[in-house]
Order: structure tokens, then C-alpha cells, then sequence
């Protein structure tokens, strides 16, 4: 589902990818409001146009996506543009922001709903505790990054390790360069369905620059610190709008026993389990998405009246 408008807007020492969809055959008084789309690490904005984008079309959402910085035809960190590298996931916040203020709030019809998955989650939800809700009005967080399941480990390996970028721009253990015929699919972390698996290879193979590695040390140092703050005494606590995190009952990546106890702290949360899905849940079985996609609309219907 090609946008009607790609563009790049200027942060901080990067360019930022974005694109904008209009609902088709449709009068503008007539359009539900508008979805924030934001993905995962590692991941693209076509991934999601391949399925996901269409379906927010057909139920009458215009939709905004965002490339996040150093990952897919947003500017990348690093010379090796394989590594998946951040500086501080603050860095993150402020692109989001930005997008936010420059992109989305301007021109994206009312109401507005975050639908983030992953990291993309774990940013949308910093950034309404610590910027406020602005023109969001509820949010969909799939599979959201509060806690990873080798984190133990992960944490004991980064207090060994000196803060030097030299370190810091290797890839963290367990990973390395992208190559896709390790792309096995019966070895995958993500999805119980292969046809939507091989999406991300189907655009890999049309685009090669999107594609990525596995993510250096310091990504991994930055988003256990990230977590961290996401969890201090108060803040969650801050987030105002109705949030419905999303867990995935057999997710390798993410602890989501974690989700239970998030979305408890919000002053409007609400916490499902979509048992059997792996880690990326937009991308699972048809029966496994009619669960979230039931989520969705049981949010549309009952906060924003639609």
C-alpha cells in the first residue's frame, strides 16, 4: 500500500523518514481520526504497509509511520549502517517528538491512536510520561519493551564492559551482520506464520538498505537504562490516556510478565494476552491477529466512541 506522501524531516544529526497515508474514497468528515504507526527495532515502515496499513485504511484511520533513526531509510548511526546503534534512547524520544509536533499533529484528523509495537511501544510510552498526551488519544502498545528475558544476563555482561565507543559499536554477543540465508524460518523468534514472515524478506530483497544487523553494545546498554527509567517510582504514573498493552503468550524476546504489573501503575491501562503469539503479534496467524485485532476495535468502540 504505497503512501500518498513520503518525506524526511530534520533532527538532530539525522534525517528521519516518514510516511503518510489518506483514506481512500472517503469525505473528510467522514474519516474516524488517525493512526501513529510506530514499529520495532530493526524494523521499516513497508513491513507494516505490506498488511497492517490497509487494514487501518479499510476501517477508516489515516495513517502516520516513522523510519526510527538508524533503521530503515532514516540516517544511520554508525558507517557500518548494519549496526543497530543508539547514542541514548532519549535521542529516540526527541525523533518522536518531533515527528509528533512537526508531522502528525498539524495535519492528522482527530482522534489520534498510538499503535506501536515493541520499542516503538517502550518510546511512545516515555515520551506521553514525560511530554504529556498532546494530540494522542489512546494508545495500542503490541509486545511493549519493558523488560527483556536475558536481561539478567545482558546486565551482567554491560558491568564488565567499559563505556569507550570502541566498545560500544560492537555488536552485542549473541549477534552480528545481517545475512539472509539465516533467515531460517523454522528457527524465527516472531511469528507462528510464515507467509508474513518472508514480508521482511520480500522488501529486503526489492530494498537491501533496509536491512540491518543485530544491535551493538550500546544499544543494548542504552535500552536497559531506558527500561529502567520507564519503571522509577511515579512515572508511569504520569501517563493519563488509555493505554491496552498487548502481550504475546509465548513471546521469546520480551518478558511480559512485566505487562501485568505496567499496566496496573497507568491511571487507564488495560492488559490482554493474546495466548500462543509469538513476538511480533501484527504479524502472527489469522486467528492469533483476529484476537488483536478485536483489542483494537474493543478500544475504538469504547474510548473513542466508534
Amino acid at each position: 500500500m504505497p503512501a500518498e506522501r513520503y518525506g524526511f524531516l530534520q533532527a538532530v544529526g539525522a534525517r528521519l523518514r516518514y510516511a503518510c497515508w489518506n483514506v481512500p474514497g472517503t469525505v473528510p468528515g467522514k474519516v474516524k481520526g488517525s493512526v501513529v504507526l510506530l514499529t520495532g527495532r530493526g524494523e521499516f515502515i513497508e513491513k507494516y504497509a505490506t498488511e497492517v496499513v490497509g487494514e487501518l485504511l479499510g476501517r477508516g484511520y489515516c495513517v502516520y509511520a516513522l523510519d526510527w533513526r538508524g533503521q530503515g531509510l532514516s540516517d544511520r548511526a554508525l558507517a557500518d549502517r548494519g549496526k543497530g546503534h543508539i547514542d541514548n534512547f532519549s535521542t529516540y524520544m526527541a525523533d518522536l517528538q518531533l515527528f509528533l509536533d512537526k508531522v502528525v499533529a498539524p495535519a492528522a484528523p482527530r482522534p489520534i491512536v498510538a499503535l506501536c509495537h515493541s520499542m516503538g511501544a517502550h518510546i511512545m510510552m516515555r515520551v506521553l510520561a514525560e511530554n504529556g498526551s498532546g494530540a494522542i488519544s489512546a494508545g495500542v502498545l503490541c509486545s511493549p519493551m519493558t523488560a527483556l528475558k536475558r536481561e539478567a544476563m545482558l546486565r551482567s555482561v554491560l558491568m564488565l564492559m567499559p563505556e569507550v565507543p570502541a566498545i560500544e559499536e560492537r555488536y552485542l554477543f549473541g549477534t552480528g551482520p545481517f545475512v539472509m540465508f539465516a533467515r531460517e524460518f523454522n528457527a524465527n523468534f516472531v511469528t507462528h506464520d510464515e507467509r508474513r514472515y518472508r514480508f521482511t524478506d520480500q522488501w529486503f530483497e526489492a530494498d537491501p538498505r533496509l536491512a540491518l544487523g543485530g544491535p551493538t553494545l550500546g544499544w543494548g546498554r542504552q535500552a536497559v537504562r531506558s527500561m529502567t527509567a520507564a519503571v522509577a517510582p511515579g512515572y508511569l504514573e504520569r501517563i493519563d490516556l488509555p493505554l491496552v498493552l498487548i502481550s504475546a503468550g509465548e513471546d521469546p524476546l520480551i518478558d511480559s510478565r512485566t505487562h501485568d504489573a505496567v499496566a496496573a501503575r497507568l491511571k487507564h491501562g488495560e492488559h490482554f494476552t493474546i495466548a500462543g503469539a509469538k513476538h511480533e503479534v501484527m504479524m502472527e496467524t489469522d486467528e492469533l491477529r483476529a484476537l488483536f485485532w478485536e483489542a483494537f476495535n474493543r478500544l475504538a468502540r469504547g474510548v473513542l466512541g466508534q
